[in-house]
């Protein structure tokens, strides 16, 4: 009995893994519901704070406008700072003053849960600095999630439904055996 209720916590653990592998994949536009939502961003800069953000979902695609906490970043690229060097100036992002005067800038986004390169330009030092963001899904209201998003969670589910099912089959048919 010992045997089994391990195998089964070892196959729970197994079970676990892969659901929360399955979490961290990046998640794309055809996944989410049109809409507007507010969503966390993490920068890989202290100095590149972002203090709020809308994610915009329509046609497809993906578009997110940052309030950065400071106002140092003249003009963003999306792409290392050598790839915006080398970029025409009419593919930089630049900002626009929100009503409380702090910069925001609106930014294409490929997928969510996944490293974004982004250059910003300091207006003090005039030169680009490599930052990385990740638009993350885990704040996102359950609304904004497609049918496509929750086939993964239905998949992990419906194998965690027959891991248990197995294992207590498997107790049933041993005890039975047992008895004979």
């Amino acid at each position: 009995m010992k045997k089994i209720i391990l195998c089964l916590c070892a196959a729970l653990l197994m079970l676990q893994s892969v659901c929360i592998a399955a979490q961290k994949r990046p998640i794309y536009a055809d996944e989410l519901n049109d809409g507007e939502y507010p969503i966390t961003v993490t920068s890989s800069s202290s100095m590149f704070r972002i203090a709020d953000c809308t994610l915009t979902i329509a046609g497809g695609k993906m578009r997110a406008a940052m309030t950065l906490s400071g106002k140092g970043y003249e003009k963003l690229f999306m792409g290392t700072g050598a790839e915006a060097s080398a970029a025409p100036d009419s593919e930089c992002i630049y900002f626009t003053e929100n009503s409380g005067g702090k910069y925001t800038y609106t930014v294409p986004v490929e997928a969510l849960d996944t490293e974004i390169d982004c250059a910003a330009w300091s207006i003090k030092k005039q030169k680009w600095y490599d930052r990385t963001l990740v638009f993350e899904s885990s704040g996102l209201p359950k609304n904004a999630f497609g049918r496509k998003a929750a086939i993964p969670a239905a998949i992990a589910a419906a194998a965690a439904v027959i891991a248990v099912l197995a294992a207590v089959i498997f107790i049933w048919k041993r005890k039975r055996s047992n008895e004979s």
